[in-house]
């Protein structure tokens, strides 16, 4: 039976060859598609390995941060902490991000994760959770040398900074290295690029703030503030967010550990 059927089978492709050249056109963009995901897979996972090729300039910083940014398999940094709003309201919350920029917040909303999966965000109800993806994804050391690898223009803007003399001649504390990063805004306007300016303890190479204005005209420090190390990195123990001079929320950590990179999917 097969071999008899095998020639009619033959016979009525010859006779429908539109149905062939369509196969065709379907296979083709079917291969298409897989090979531009699979490119955006890789240029995913590319961006959230290890830094490389960074410039001189920032390989203080980099070193600050400690083995997770040398060591593959600590990708992703996993917070739990308390996090405490404007009003002194305090929820319990679990963070984990990567190098890439990735997040995902639970706890914020009760029931709700807010998430970014690189692309989109996703569980975004108000501007509490825009402005806590914003921390993660853009303030942090690891999103200035994202914005880095990803062709971010920066400017050194100097070494050892002070306060001026005229307004604190006895001060004795940190002294600062200024950089200024413009990259495009990752989170909300697509294109729109924004300057922000990252100050590292000049004695340390760890961050101690980043300040900008959002594009509402709303002026943003966050602060990163107690560093320890654990397991050979460094993490900030308080993160304070202030918006035009007023503490919008401040996140305590109680613990901090790293762990191998997923997959963009975790993120959704």
């Amino acid at each position: 039976m097969k071999n008899r059927r095998q020639p009619t089978h033959i016979f009525k492709t010859i006779l429908n060859p539109r149905w062939s050249i369509f196969s065709l056109l379907i296979l083709a963009a079917t291969s298409s598609d897989s090979q531009g995901q699979d490119a955006q897979t890789r240029q995913r996972e590319q961006l959230s390995s290890l830094p490389k090729a960074l410039p001189s300039a920032n390989q203080h910083q980099v070193q600050a941060l400690g083995t997770r940014m040398r060591t593959a398999g600590k990708e992703e940094t996993v917070l739990d902490a308390q996090f405490v709003d404007e009003v002194g309201n305090k929820k319990s919350i679990h963070v984990v991000y990567q190098i890439s920029g990735m997040v995902r917040i639970e706890g914020v909303p009760d029931k709700t994760v807010v998430t970014f999966d690189g692309e989109f965000t996703h569980g975004v109800a108000d501007r509490t959770d825009e402005s806590l993806l914003d921390t993660f994804v853009m303030d942090t050391t690891e999103g200035m040398l994202y914005s880095l690898r990803k062709g971010a223009s920066m400017v050194l803007l100097g070494h050892d900074f002070r306060p001026d003399s005229r307004v604190a001649s006895d001060y004795k504390g940190p002294r600062y290295d200024i950089y200024l990063v413009t990259a495009p805004d990752r989170l909300r306007r697509a294109g729109a690029l924004q300057s922000r300016r990252f100050y590292f303890d000049s004695a340390t190479g760890l961050l101690a703030s980043t300040r900008y204005a959002d594009f509402a005209g709303m002026t943003v420090e966050t602060c990163f503030l107690n560093w320890v190390h654990v397991d050979g990195s460094a993490y900030p123990t308080t993160i304070e967010r202030y918006e035009n001079g007023r503490l919008a929320f401040a996140i305590t950590v109680a613990t901090a550990t790293s762990q191998p990179r997923r997959n963009a999917a975790s993120f959704q």
